[in-house]
């Protein structure tokens, strides 16, 4: 039953049902407060009352302290969540509970977000990652009572599809200018474009992964193991690499400083709008172009879905041309 107390100008009100927690709320009037308790003695009657007090107490700020430490820690994009992480604690949403942080607060974050001018892709993680968050709070925390804020609102359409290929003038003078950058570099870039693998699989890649033509991937993106048909033009590349110690790594430089170097090699080369990831879109598409069946190409590049590797695959319109005769 419900019991309430006056104190000053406010009025307590305490709900007690056994089986249930004991509930406590304060209200300006008496008749605000019998309001509340009738609603909630109402659910508890009927079997639909949720406890909502940890979703009202926990803060988005402190529910995203405890993803951080308990979920961002074992991803490989751990900087980067927590990059995104922190952006949203320093928020003017950081100080609104689980509870009270609602689709329309969502809203306006994206579209804020996209009129100071960021990128589709970008508000899209951020958001994904608010989504995520409701989802570990509620199934894994065991928070009652969440509604995720993300699934009523319209996420920000997708960036444009890129389409850049390089051309084979373009290739040439990228690889004469990146090895005045760095030996290694022009040997990772050739790599790229010859076995589609990705930045990290290829600066991490160790002798003792790769076994006659095929390489042999442990650590991916996606972690699942990927075996990695190696060309002929691939294996010189790797042997004319000085021998690492005791099947240790073939190169030294860190992940950063290979797109670094990328961007300077293509200012170098006087060569616009062209990254570093496009030599995968670029293998993809030779592989393609090669004639490998698309589950042949799925095994190599390591995409799960026909839509990636579709994303990835940018074929030559003379060389479908050509096949029309």
């Amino acid at each position: 039953m419900a019991y309430y107390e006056k104190r000053g100008n406010s009025w307590r009100a305490q709900v007690r049902r056994k089986g249930y927690p004991e509930l406590n709320a304060t209200f300006d009037t008496k008749a605000d407060a019998q309001r509340w308790a009738a609603e909630i003695e109402g659910d508890m009657s009927r079997s639909r009352f949720v406890d909502m007090r940890e979703a009202e107490s926990t803060t988005l700020s402190a529910a995203l302290t405890k993803y951080v430490k308990e979920v961002s820690s074992t991803k490989k994009g751990s900087q980067q969540e927590k990059v995104r992480a922190e952006k949203w604690k320093k928020s003017e949403y950081a100080n609104k509970s689980l509870a009270a942080f609602k689709s329309s607060d969502v809203a306006a974050y994206r579209d804020a977000e996209l009129k100071a001018g960021k990128s589709t892709a970008t508000v899209r993680l951020n958001l994904a990652l608010i989504s995520h968050l409701y989802t570990v709070a509620e199934k894994d925390w065991g928070i009652q009572g969440l509604k995720n804020p993300c699934t009523a609102i319209r996420m920000p359409k997708g960036s444009k599809q890129r389409d850049r290929r390089p051309s084979t003038t373009e290739l040439k003078a990228l690889y004469k200018h990146a090895g005045e950058i760095n030996a290694e570099l022009p040997i990772i870039i050739e790599l790229a474009v010859e076995t589609a693998m990705r930045r990290s699989e290829l600066v991490m890649l160790r002798k003792d992964q790769v076994r006659g033509r095929v390489a042999f991937l442990e650590d991916t993106k996606n972690d699942e193991r990927r075996s990695v048909p190696l060309s002929t033009r691939a294996v010189e590349l790797l042997e004319g690499l000085p021998t690492p110690i005791d099947g240790g790594r073939y190169f030294h430089l860190k992940l950063d400083s290979v797109s670094n170097y990328f961007a300077l090699a293509c200012e170098a080369a006087k060569i616009k709008d062209l990254r570093l990831h496009d030599m995968r879109h670029e293998a993809t598409s030779r592989l393609f172009e090669r004639g490998l069946a698309l589950m042949e190409v799925a095994s190599i590049t390591g995409h799960k879905t026909l839509s990636m590797l579709k994303r990835y695959t940018h074929l030559c319109p003379n060389n479908l041309a050509e096949k029309l005769g």
